[in-house]
């Protein structure tokens, strides 16, 4: 990245903030919440003015996000009003220069690949991500993907709206850019939600806390003995530890930022309000924490299901008086939730139900694998439970029931893949890689306990560098990770593409994108690769695609009589396009709309007649 991207990405994180936090100041001045509950709900904020923003989308036509200035119109009155009522003051106490140097950290290790090497997103799900945002840009109520006819999305749009929200907030930014700006709110937002949730069990633990989950790795640097890190589980080599998508959630902090971790966030804030809810007669504690809860299931629905055990975890262990009461927060959730569930339930019904879209699932690795990826955190956690478990404190049972339903939803999962059930067709619903994240966040919580009474037994400087030695063993890990994804960035491989020359701004796919929007379709000939980036940076419909991990509905339409439809289409008469982009060698290139070179080949955009 450019200083002046790195620039535009430190403002659009800032405005993302900025608003968040005054669009959660009435709830946070109720609770009085000290500084770390504040920034964690300044996300949790953002993500809220988004859903409401999202909500004036579907509600008028597509104007919010068609439009550059409706975004910015409502931060600033979000903005003015929380100026007017006096809520713009910071929490006192702020430890700035811990704060600064755990920020250096965390972005150095986590965000520092990415600047590095130019961008830290890569190919798989955030093209599809990009084009949907993009979508929504170009005046869509919600978006329907890459089909042309029979697109109908029934992926949740929380993530794509907060990427919508975040892209108008600030004049010249793009998809691209606030999707490396989420990757620095997740960074920021996962120790944030560790550390408020171990504050309501401990308020000493929250540094430990933050520190657990986001330092600790495994063992793999031992067996490596050098830097690395693998993109691909098919392919580890150091087990389930240095490697994506690992059941040790230090490695999903790496870019590029997936909803599954903002959702994480999101959850993470609810299990804090969930708490606050489960031990007092605060009606309005238990409306956030469903709506939260609400909030992550739109951005990830798999989070959706573990916020929904959590509260029916919370709610048996609740007094009786209670349990009835929370069943507010589950209407909460479902009232959040329903702008998006009731229309993907209509068209369940309406065409045929849903269909498999997952080309292949992500590896679920063995039990004694994945537990033993999470390296010293495990006997940490082990140990925090137990103490937990035999504290009389109250408020340490509900996080403990919290934690027994992950336990059971994470067992349901391995059943899952060993029966191989399809769940509806949406076989990643239960997936283990979906629940692992929750499992290792409260692993934190809980490790964060032990860690205080380790720090106890060894009082003052001993205890502080014996538990600094542990950490320091524990994030060569992370740390060989990092190293090595930026050499991966950099070289451009295993999909670390978009920081290339061929997709930067003024690239031949950049301009062509420009001329295309969501409304076109767009004929690609010999060039998969290129077509979807077309999608994904304008959200224009592909007249045909040819995806080879797929034998069928290779634009993975998630409705079982869409998909057959598209199918047929493509066997018979196939779409009109109105634009096409094919190879210059083979066109009159007096009639391009633009010329230019993609993955060594010199192509041409051209506009059919």
């Amino acid at each position: 990245m450019s200083i002046g991207t790195v620039a535009l990405l430190g403002l659009q994180v800032a405005a993302v903030l900025a608003v968040g936090w005054f669009a959660s100041s009435p709830w946070a001045r109720l609770r009085l919440w000290e500084w770390p509950e504040r920034a964690l709900f300044s996300i949790v904020g953002f993500a809220g003015f988004a859903w409401v923003l999202m909500l004036g989308n579907l509600l008028g036509g597509g104007a919010v996000f068609g439009a550059p200035w409706p975004v910015p119109a409502a931060a600033a009155m979000v903005a003015a009003a929380g100026l007017y009522r006096g809520r713009a003051r910071l929490p006192a106490g702020v430890p700035w220069l811990r704060l600064a140097l755990a920020a250096a950290v965390l972005l150095l290790l986590y965000v520092g690949p990415g600047i590095v090497g130019g961008s830290g997103l890569r190919t798989g799900d955030p093209p599809w991500h990009l084009g949907w945002t993009e979508q929504l840009l170009a005046g869509e109520r919600v978006p329907s993907g890459p089909a042309p006819e029979f697109g109908r999305n029934a992926y949740p749009w929380g993530f794509h709206a907060l990427l919508a929200t975040a892209t108008r907030l600030v004049p010249s930014a793009d998809p691209v850019l606030a999707h490396e700006a989420t990757h620095v709110l997740i960074v920021v937002g996962i120790p944030l939600a560790a550390a408020c949730l171990a504050r309501r069990v401990e308020p000493r633990a929250g540094w430990p806390a933050a520190a657990l989950v986001s330092l600790v790795g495994g063992f793999g640097w031992i067996s490596t003995g050098r830097p690395a890190f693998f993109p691909s589980p098919r392919s580890p080599g150091a087990g389930a530890d240095l490697v994506v998508a690992s059941p040790n959630s230090v490695y999903e902090l790496l870019p590029p930022a997936f909803p599954r971790e903002l959702g994480l966030v999101l959850l993470g804030a609810a299990a804090v309000l969930l708490l606050d809810a489960a031990r007092s007669d605060e009606r309005r504690d238990r409306l956030a924490a469903g709506a939260t809860v609400g909030l992550a299931g739109l951005v990830s629905l798999p989070m959706f299901l573990n916020g929904a055990v959590w509260l029916l975890c919370a709610a048996i262990v609740a007094p009786a008086r209670r349990r009835v009461r929370l069943g507010e927060t589950a209407g909460a959730a479902f009232v959040i939730l329903l702008p998006w569930a009731l229309p993907a339930a209509i068209d369940h019904a309406r065409y045929g139900g849903f269909v498999n879209v997952t080309p292949r699932l992500g590896v679920e690795w063995p039990i004694d694998d994945a537990l033993w990826s999470w390296g010293l955190l495990l006997p940490a956690a082990i140990v925090g439970v137990w103490l937990a478990a035999r504290s009389r404190e109250a408020s340490r049972l509900p996080l403990l029931a919290c934690a027994a339903g992950t336990a059971a939803l994470l067992l349901v999962a391995v059943l899952r893949g060993h029966y191989d059930w399809g769940v509806a067709g949406n076989a990643t619903l239960l997936h283990q890689g979906r629940v692992w994240p929750v499992a290792h966040l409260l692993a934190a919580v809980f490790g964060a306990l032990a860690l205080l009474r380790l720090a106890g037994r060894w009082r003052g400087r001993a205890g502080a560098a014996v538990i600094a030695a542990l950490l320091t063993c524990a994030a060569v890990s992370p740390v060989f990770a990092s190293i090595h994804l930026t050499r991966l960035i950099r070289e451009e491989k295993a999909g670390f593409v978009f920081g290339s020359p061929q997709l930067e701004r003024g690239a031949f796919l950049r301009r062509a994108a420009a001329h295309l929007s969501a409304d076109d379709v767009v004929e690609v000939e010999d060039s998969e690769a290129l077509a979807f980036l077309l999608f994904a940076f304008s959200g224009a419909r592909l007249a045909s695609f040819d995806d080879p991990r797929a034998e069928r509905n290779d634009l993975r339409i998630r409705f079982a009589d869409l998909a057959e439809a598209w199918d047929e289409r493509m066997r018979t008469a196939g779409f009109d396009a109105g634009w096409r982009v094919l190879p210059a060698d083979e066109v009159d290139l007096r009639r391009p709309v633009e010329l230019g070179w993609f993955a060594g080949r010199r192509w041409a955009l051209i506009r059919e007649r």
